[in-house]
């Protein structure tokens, strides 16, 4: 993405374009931009820069506001406390509850998703997905939601070679490559998107199982089931997924 002037010489010599340069490279990459997304923006005058920027400042001013209420809320059950020495059970749940509620009610699902797909989808991988009738993770699937709720099941018994879990890893795969077209490096993008889009969410503090945890034990399906015989042989777009299970 830098491409240096020579002396006659031979010796390399930045001026400030290439300066100027390394600096958009290094603010993107600080954003969460992996260096090939980065070249298609730079290359691209930036088209999409624009829009994940506006999202990312929507999410924060979510947050901003979800963080002034909550503080709020605490600032006056401090009066309560000071002025009566005590809170009740029923006062702290339900400060509990309104927090846990206020978080729920600002958790700007839509922003955050785009703000994650603006990073590693180009604008022809969003056309691919949307031709294919994949809306998006901000969007009600469901299929999909019916299969995590299937994976988080079935992960109670910690079985991925049992034939329901081994059934479930087809339906999963099927409906990835649905949306992918069986595309390798676009499936690998769909899996990076997944990750990092629940990381932003309140997942991790959830009872149920991190996304990471549910990868993992759907590739593992995927990959018994391909032992027994059952599913054939992997092409190039469900190997970037084993691959990638194995190594998570």
């Amino acid at each position: 993405m830098l491409r240096a002037e020579r002396t006659s010489a031979g010796w390399r010599v930045y001026g400030p374009e290439q300066i100027g340069r390394l600096h958009q490279v290094i603010a993107l990459k600080s954003f969460g931009f992996p260096l090939g997304r980065i070249a298609e923006l730079l290359s691209g005058g930036l088209p999409d820069l624009a829009t994940f920027l506006e999202m990312h400042e929507h999410v924060l001013r979510q947050e901003s506001k979800r963080v002034d209420h909550a503080l709020r809320l605490l600032s006056a059950a401090r009066a309560t406390l000071a002025e009566h020495g005590s809170l009740s059970s029923d006062d702290l749940m339900n400060l509990t509850k309104e927090i846990a509620m206020t978080d729920k009610r600002n958790d700007d699902v839509a922003a955050v998703y785009q703000a994650v797909a603006t990073r590693h989808f180009s604008s022809t991988d969003q056309a691919t997905l949307a031709a294919n009738g994949y809306g998006g993770m901000d969007k009600a699937d469901a299929d999909w939601e019916a299969l995590h709720g299937e994976v988080a099941r079935l992960m109670k018994s910690g079985d991925p070679s049992s034939p329901e879990a081994m059934d479930l890893a087809r339906r999963w795969m099927g409906k990835v490559f649905e949306a992918t077209g069986g595309d390798p490096a676009l499936t690998r993008k769909m899996r990076t998107v997944a990750r990092e889009t629940h990381e932003q969410f309140a997942f991790a503090a959830a009872p149920s199982p991190s996304n990471d945890d549910i990868l993992d034990f759907v590739g593992r399906a995927y990959g018994a089931a391909i032992a027994k015989g059952i599913m054939p042989e992997p092409d190039d777009a469900a190997r970037s997924i084993l691959s990638s299970s194995s190594n998570a």
